[in-house]
C-alpha cells in the first residue's frame, strides 16, 4: 500500500478549512465530530454509526449535533458582544432565528433553549410559522417578528396574541399591509408593535443577490416609507413603529456588499428617526455567508469574511453613523440563521455498489495476440503498449479518437460486440497509464487536466438527493462530502456519487476539493465484506426543510446527540424516519386499502389456482412488512 497520511486526506477533501475546527481525522483515519472548535472531547463517526445500527436504525442517519448548535449560537452572540465592547457601543444586540432555515420542532426547540440566556427570538413568513413561534414563545418568552406577505385573518392573529402579552412585531412589507392593520387597529382597538422593511438599493451577491435592490420582492421604496409614515401619523400610530427592518439576501458572499447595506440602512434610521419615528432596532436581516467549500473566497459557496469581521462591521458602521448624525444608537437585530444551524447537522449514509470497471472480461491475452484484431483495436493496443511521457498528449488524443472510431465502426456493422468491448478495456488500460504519468508531471498541460473524468466512476449511494440535499440539484451548492474512515489510505478511486432515485438528475459531479470545486471525489475501492460510508457535511441550513418525496423516498432516520465526558456520547432523541406507508399517505394511498385490494386479489388467484394458499399468504406477509419498512434500502 502506498504511503499515506491522516493529513494528506485532511488536504484533499480541504477539511481543515471548511470543518472550522468542528471536525478532524484521529490515528485511525476516521472522521471525528468535536463539541467546540478544538476540544479535545471528540466523537468517533464510524463507531457511533455501528452503535445506532446495533440499535436498529439504519441509514441513511441524519447526526444532529446537539453541542455544535449551542456553540454556534453562543459565537454568534460573542463576537458581537466584544464588538459592542470594543466600539463602545450604547445599545445591544440580539439574534432573532428565521425558523424558515429549519422550522422542525425539536430543532427549534434546541435553539429557543440554547438562546434562553441570549434572549434569543424567532422570526417567521408565514401563517403556519407564527402559529408554531406562538406555540415554543407560550410560556417561554420569546420575542416573535412576522415578515412575509399577511392577510386579515394574520394579522388579527397577531393583535390578539400581543394583546394577551406575545411580543410579535408585525413587519410592514407593502402599503396595503399598513392598510389593513389600520383597519383591524379601528376595530378591536389592539395597539399593535411595528416593524418597516426598507428595500435597499445595495445588493448582495451570489445566488440570492436579488433579494435586495429595487428589484426586490419586499420592502417598501424610500417614496412609500414616506407615505407609510404620514400614514401612520394621520391613524396616531406613529410611535407605534419600533423597527426598521432590510435584508440583501442569504448566503452574502463578500463584505464590501454587506458594509454598503449597513450604511444605507442606518442612512435611513437615521433620516426616519428626524421625521420623528421612535425607531429603537434595526434589524439587518440574515446574510452571514457559510463557508461551504473552505476558501475564504467571494465564491457563492464561500464568504470572504468571517464572523469577527462581519460584527464588528455591523457594530462600526451602524454606530459612526449615527453618531455623525447626533441620533441615538438603535439596538441590532440579526437573523443569521443559516450561520447558526449549517454545521450541527451531518448526513451520513452507505455506499450500496458502483459502476466499476473491475467486472470487465479479462483481454490481457490480446495484448501479446494482435493478429486477429481489427485495425483499430490493434492501434489501441500499440499505443497502450508504447505510451510514456513524452508522446502523452499524443496518444492522450489518438486514444479519444479511436475510442470515437470504434463506436461509429459498431454502429455501422464493421466492429462485433467483442470487439467494441475490447475497445473499452483497452481505453481504461490506457487512461490510468496515462493517470499514473501525469501525476508525475509539473505542470500537467492543460488539454490533460480534465481526462480524469474519463476514469470517474458511479458510487450509488443509499439515499435521495432531492430528499437530503436538495440545494445541491436545484441552485449547484456545493456541500462537503467525504468518506469517514479509512482516511489513513490513499483513495484510489474517483468518483461521482449518485442517489437510488431512477431520476438522472440524482447525481453529484462537483465537490470540495483542495484546490477549490472540483468535478469527481476520491474514494477508495470498496471491500468485500465491508460497509463503506461517506458524510455530508453543514446540511443543517434549509435541506432538512426543502427536500421532497421524489420517488417517495421520505425523511431519513435522525438523532440528536450531545457529548458526553463519562460515555463519550448521549443519545436524546430518536426521529424514526419515513415508513413507505407514511410516503403513501402523503400522495393519498391508503395502507390498509392496498393490501385489501391486494388479498381480494390473491383469493380470486386462489380460486383460479394461479397461486397456492401458502404463496398468497407469503406474498400478502411481504406486501404488509414492506409497506411499514423505512424507505430506503436494506440488506
Amino acid at each position: 500500500m502506498e504511503r499515506w497520511s491522516t493529513n494528506e486526506s485532511a488536504k484533499v477533501y480541504n477539511l481543515n478549512n471548511w470543518g472550522s475546527d468542528l471536525f478532524s481525522i484521529n490515528k485511525k483515519g476516521n472522521i471525528c465530530v468535536h463539541p467546540s472548535p478544538n476540544s479535545k472531547y471528540s466523537i468517533e463517526l464510524t463507531t457511533l454509526v455501528d452503535d445506532l445500527i446495533k440499535r436498529k436504525i439504519k441509514p441513511p442517519i441524519l447526526l444532529r449535533f446537539m453541542n455544535i448548535l449551542e456553540g454556534r449560537i453562543a459565537s454568534i452572540n460573542k463576537v458581537f458582544k466584544n464588538a459592542i465592547q470594543a466600539n463602545n457601543y450604547p445599545a445591544n444586540y440580539q439574534t432573532f432565528y428565521p425558523i424558515k432555515v429549519n422550522q422542525q420542532r425539536q430543532v427549534v426547540e434546541a435553539i429557543a433553549h440554547f438562546g434562553k440566556k441570549y434572549k434569543i427570538g424567532l422570526e417567521v413568513g408565514s401563517k403556519p410559522e407564527l402559529v408554531a413561534a406562538i406555540s415554543l414563545a407560550s410560556g417561554n418568552g420569546l420575542a416573535i417578528i412576522c415578515n412575509g406577505y399577511k392577510d386579515t385573518e394574520y394579522i388579527e392573529t397577531v393583535l390578539y396574541a400581543t394583546k394577551i402579552g406575545y411580543d410579535i412585531t408585525i413587519v410592514i412589507e407593502k402599503l396595503f399591509e399598513l392598510e389593513k392593520i389600520i383597519e383591524l387597529y379601528g376595530k378591536t382597538g389592539i395597539t399593535p408593535k411595528l416593524g418597516i422593511r426598507v428595500k435597499l438599493s445595495s445588493k448582495g451577491t451570489g445566488k440570492w443577490a436579488t433579494s435586495g435592490g429595487e428589484d426586490a420582492k419586499f420592502g417598501l421604496r424610500i417614496s412609500e416609507i414616506i407615505t407609510a409614515i404620514d400614514m401612520l401619523k394621520k391613524h396616531d400610530l406613529i410611535d407605534c413603529v419600533k423597527l426598521l427592518h432590510s435584508h440583501i439576501g442569504s448566503q452574502v458572499t463578500k463584505i464590501d456588499k454587506i458594509k454598503n447595506a449597513l450604511i444605507e440602512g442606518a442612512r435611513i434610521y437615521v433620516e426616519m428617526k428626524k421625521l420623528g419615528v421612535n425607531l429603537e432596532y434595526i434589524d439587518i436581516g440574515g446574510g452571514l455567508g457559510v463557508d461551504y467549500d473552505g476558501s475564504k473566497s467571494s465564491y457563492f459557496s464561500s464568504v470572504n469574511y468571517s464572523v469577527e469581521e462581519y460584527a464588528n462591521d455591523v457594530i462600526y458602521q451602524i454606530k459612526n453613523i449615527c453618531d455623525e448624525a447626533g441620533v441615538a444608537c438603535p439596538n441590532i437585530i440579526s437573523e443569521s440563521g443559516r450561520a447558526t444551524v449549517a454545521h450541527y447537522s451531518v448526513l451520513v449514509t452507505n455506499i450500496l455498489n458502483t459502476n466499476t470497471q473491475n467486472q470487465m472480461p479479462d483481454f490481457e491475452s490480446i495484448l501479446t495476440q494482435t493478429d486477429k484484431l481489427s485495425p483499430t483495436v490493434r492501434k489501441l493496443v500499440d499505443i497502450y503498449k508504447s505510451i510514456d511521457r513524452h508522446s502523452l498528449r499524443e496518444d492522450y488524443h489518438d486514444t479519444l479518437q479511436l475510442i470515437q472510431e470504434a463506436v461509429s465502426l459498431f454502429n455501422l456493422g464493421y466492429l462485433n460486440l467483442n470487439d467494441r468491448a475490447m475497445a473499452e478495456w483497452l481505453y481504461s488500460k490506457i487512461i490510468k497509464k496515462i493517470n499514473n504519468l501525469v501525476e508525475k508531471i509539473k505542470p500537467v498541460p492543460e488539454e490533460l487536466q480534465n481526462f480524469k473524468l474519463s476514469m470517474r466512476q458511479t458510487y450509488f449511494a443509499n439515499f435521495s438527493l432531492f430528499q437530503s440535499i436538495p440545494d445541491s440539484w436545484a441552485i449547484d451548492q456545493l456541500f462537503p462530502i467525504m468518506p469517514i474512515q479509512r482516511l489513513g489510505e490513499k483513495p484510489d478511486v474517483i468518483a461521482s456519487i449518485a442517489d437510488i432515485t431512477c431520476d438522472s438528475d440524482g447525481e453529484i459531479t462537483s465537490f470540495v476539493g483542495e484546490n477549490g470545486r472540483t468535478k469527481f471525489l476520491p474514494l477508495h475501492k470498496i471491500r468485500k465484506d465491508e460497509e463503506y460510508y461517506i458524510g455530508f457535511f453543514l446540511i443543517g441550513a434549509y435541506q432538512e426543510i426543502l427536500g421532497d418525496l421524489h420517488n417517495l423516498f421520505g425523511d431519513t432516520n435522525a438523532v440528536h446527540i450531545t457529548f458526553n465526558k463519562k460515555t463519550n456520547y448521549k443519545i436524546d432523541t430518536v426521529i424514526s424516519g419515513d415508513a413507505i406507508m407514511q410516503t403513501l399517505k402523503y400522495v393519498q394511498y391508503d395502507g390498509n386499502e392496498i393490501l385489501k385490494n391486494v388479498r381480494d386479489n390473491l383469493e380470486n388467484g386462489v380460486a383460479s389456482k394461479k397461486i397456492s394458499i401458502e404463496e398468497s399468504s407469503h406474498f400478502l406477509e411481504l406486501l404488509d412488512k414492506t409497506i411499514q419498512a423505512y424507505t430506503y434500502l436494506g440488506e
